[in-house]
C-alpha cells in the first residue's frame, strides 16, 4: 500500500472514529442529562484556557485517544488530536496557529484547549469531544468576549456662557455611562452617548456633555462602568474656575466703568476749582491799582 493510499485509509478511519463519537454523544443526549456549560470571559488579545476532563485508569494506553474541539453554533473544527499528535488539516482557518493542547496532561485526563490572541468572533460555545479506550466524554465551554476601557481620552470646548465635555474610550461590551455632581451623587445629569462598532470588534465610546457655567455649581464627574469585568473607570472635572473667570471678567468690567466715571468727575471739580481761583487774585490786584490812582 502506497504513501498516498494509506494517507487516505487513515484519514477514513479518522472520519469514521468521528462519526461514532458523535452518534455517543447524541445517543447520551437522549438518555441523560444535558451536560453543564462552565461560562468563561476571553479578554481582548489575551490567552485564555477552555478546560476539559476526561477519565483516566492507570496504565491505560493514551495512543488510541481523539480529542477534538468543535464551535457547537457551526461545527467548526477548533482543534483536533490523534494519533497520538494534533491533527490541523481540519481545523478553521480563524484558529489557525491560536491553539494548543497540554499532551503531558493527558494521563491525567486533561484535555483543555489553550486559545491565545482573544477575538471579538471567537465568543460562542465551544464543545470537547474525548474517546478513549475507557469511553466518550463531551464537555461544553460558554466563552464570553469583553475588553477593558481604555484610559478616556478628553476634550474641553469653552464658549462664553457654557462647556462642552467630550469624552471617548474603547472597550467592550457596551458600558453603562453615568455623568453627575461629586457633591451630590443623585443628581445625575443627562449627556449624549454613543457606541460605535470598529474594525476589531470593539466599541468606540463618545459621550458628551454640555454645561451652562451660570448655572452649573458643581465638579462634574464621569463614570465608566463595565461590569462583564468589574471595570470602573472615573474622572473628575471642576468648572468652577471658568464660571468665575466669566462672572469675575463681568464684575471687572462694571467697577472700570465705575471707576472712570468718578474719576472724570474729579478732574472736572478740580478744573472747576483751579478756574475759579486763578479769577480771584485778578479782581483784588485790579482794585488795588485803582484806589492808589
Amino acid at each position: 500500500m502506497n504513501t498516498e493510499t494509506q494517507g487516505g485509509h487513515n484519514r477514513a478511519k479518522y472520519l469514521l472514529h468521528v462519526l461514532i463519537v458523535w452518534g455517543l454523544a447524541l445517543l447520551s443526549d437522549a438518555f441523560e442529562d444535558p451536560v453543564p456549560e462552565t461560562t468563561l470571559i476571553g479578554i481582548h488579545r489575551q490567552s485564555i484556557v477552555l478546560g476539559c476532563s476526561f477519565p483516566v485508569n492507570d496504565g491505560s494506553p493514551l495512543e488510541h485517544t481523539i480529542i477534538t474541539w468543535q464551535r457547537v453554533e457551526n461545527n467548526e473544527v477548533v482543534h483536533s488530536y490523534y494519533y497520538v499528535k494534533d491533527q490541523l488539516n481540519y481545523q478553521s482557518e480563524q484558529y489557525s496557529g491560536r491553539t494548543s493542547l497540554f499532551p503531558e496532561e493527558f494521563k491525567h485526563g486533561n484535555a483543555s484547549l489553550k486559545l491565545d490572541g482573544v477575538k471579538a468572533e471567537d465568543a460562542g460555545r465551544y464543545i470537547c469531544f474525548v474517546s478513549t479506550i475507557s469511553g466518550t466524554t463531551k464537555e461544553i465551554v460558554f466563552l464570553k468576549f469583553a475588553a477593558y476601557y481604555k484610559d478616556p481620552q478628553l476634550l474641553i470646548k469653552l464658549q462664553l456662557s457654557s462647556a462642552t465635555f467630550i469624552l471617548e474610550s474603547q472597550g467592550y461590551p457596551e458600558a453603562s455611562i453615568l455623568w453627575y455632581c461629586a457633591e451630590d451623587k443623585n443628581l445625575l445629569l443627562r449627556p449624549n452617548i454613543s457606541f460605535v462598532p470598529s474594525e476589531d470588534g470593539l466599541y468606540t465610546l463618545q459621550t458628551t456633555l454640555e454645561v451652562d457655567n451660570t448655572k452649573a455649581i458643581c465638579s462634574h464627574v464621569v463614570e465608566i462602568q463595565n461590569y462583564l469585568v468589574n471595570q470602573t473607570v472615573a474622572r473628575k472635572f471642576n468648572l468652577l474656575f471658568p464660571q468665575h473667570s466669566f462672572q469675575e471678567d463681568g464684575i471687572y468690567k462694571k467697577w472700570w466703568i465705575v471707576l472712570s466715571s468718578c474719576m472724570l468727575v474729579f478732574v472736572a471739580i478740580i478744573a472747576l476749582l483751579l478756574v475759579i481761583y486763578t479769577r480771584q487774585p485778578m479782581k483784588m490786584e485790579e482794585k488795588t491799582k485803582c484806589e492808589v490812582i
